[in-house]
């Protein structure tokens, strides 16, 4: 059986937004897949094309005349934004929303007063004021038409197939699968331990650092923390994205707290449990996600994570940590009480070690290889 993961982005597992394709590729490959992961490259895009359109088209026409090669063509789900009939029927064609566009229709993020200015100028200049940029309209309707023209929808979270049911799509059209971790990277993360981990409070956070991610909310969790534990530390790892350098990171922070916030954009995935092993607990307060693989990865090093109630972190975060999305003085005050619990917080990281190993890479492309497999056979 042949698989082609294709994604928009460049194949790296330093970059995440390609991570989970590359390892669902390699666990795939035990069962019997010949996996072949595709960048825009790969496609025939220059490295530097990061333009959508540009992608789509190459994308549309790569797979009008090399569909056939594959039983199963997985993509990102704005991408294809084409009639079914112009592809192989043969070839099962699985949509994978990596951020559900209806989400940005009903959750409000927070942006800096720059940001605003700056949003609000350019709808001035357009004279539209809609509240949903052109820019992102533009990207529901590639979304919507991707959707209704997939043989199958793949999310990776409850929370996102019950959105999906409410908008209409059959149940029976969507798979769940999530992200995991590999063998290799459990060792690595079990060898990180409590006793490891000194006395002042450290508290860390993976991911990119934007506004979906809770940025406008990381300065008053920090206040909040700082003012019950002064020398608390603050480890943010992985940041890059649209803020590039360590300095647009600590911008968002008072130069009082720079010494006490290390920031990282950019990490090698094997070394993440050496700068995990000094963390006590993992904050997400992200505003909404498909999985949010950093708060997996948290939990596997044994941190707690406190996170907003979302997609994702909702199917695996221990539920008594989980806040309303938004709500920081919650999710600042949950971190407190469980560090001033040192047995509760023991308890809670062995437990966020054991839950985080139900996400084992090899299990889920086991179930992921039977679902293909059974869907094609029905097909045919």
């Amino acid at each position: 059986m042949k698989i082609g993961l294709f994604t928009p982005r460049i194949i790296s597992l330093k970059l995440g937004a390609a991570k989970n394709r590359i390892e669902l590729a390699e666990a795939l490959t035990q069962y019997g897949w010949e996996a072949h992961l595709m960048g825009r490259v790969e496609i025939g895009l220059a490295e530097n094309n990061s333009d959508i359109r540009a992608y789509q088209e190459a994308f549309k026409d790569y797979l009008i005349k090399n569909a056939d090669f594959y039983d199963v063509v997985l993509y990102e789900y704005d991408t294809l934004p084409y009639d079914r009939s112009l592809f192989s029927k043969k070839t099962l064609f699985i949509a994978r929303p990596a951020l559900l566009h209806y989400n940005y229709e009903t959750i409000k993020i927070k942006y800096d007063s720059k940001t605003l200015i700056k949003h609000f100028l350019k709808k001035l200049i357009s004279l539209d004021f809609n509240p949903v940029s052109k820019e992102q309209r533009l990207s529901n309707e590639y979304g919507e038409v991707s959707l209704r023209n997939a043989d199958v929808i793949q999310v990776q979270s409850v929370r996102d197939k019950e959105l999906l049911i409410t908008k209409g799509y059959s149940k029976n059209k969507i798979l769940i699968v999530p992200n995991g971790i590999s063998d290799e990277r459990y060792k690595l993360f079990d060898e990180v331990t409590f006793d490891n981990r000194g006395d002042d409070l450290t508290i860390a956070f993976i991911g990119t650092f934007d506004f979906r991610k809770g940025a406008m909310d990381f300065k008053f969790i920090i206040d909040y923390i700082k003012k019950e534990f002064p020398k608390a530390k603050f480890v943010l790892l992985g940041t890059k994205g649209l803020f590039s350098t360590v300095d647009d990171v600590l911008r968002f922070f008072p130069k009082r707290y720079w010494n006490d916030i290390s920031v990282y954009p950019r990490f090698e995935p094997l070394e993440l449990p050496k700068y995990l092993s000094g963390c006590h607990i993992g904050i997400f307060p992200s505003y909404f996600e498909s999985f949010g693989f950093g708060a997996l990865e948290m939990m596997a090093a044994g941190l707690p994570v406190v996170s907003y109630a979302v997609s994702g972190p909702s199917d695996y975060a221990i539920p008594e940590l989980l806040v309303p999305i938004g709500n920081k003085h919650s999710l600042a005050k949950k971190v407190i009480d469980l560090f001033k619990d040192k047995q509760k917080l023991a308890l809670l990281s062995e437990e966020s070690k054991i839950i985080s190993k139900k996400f084992n890479w090899n299990d889920i492309a086991k179930k992921a290889s039977e679902d293909y497999k059974s869907i094609i056979k029905a097909r045919t």
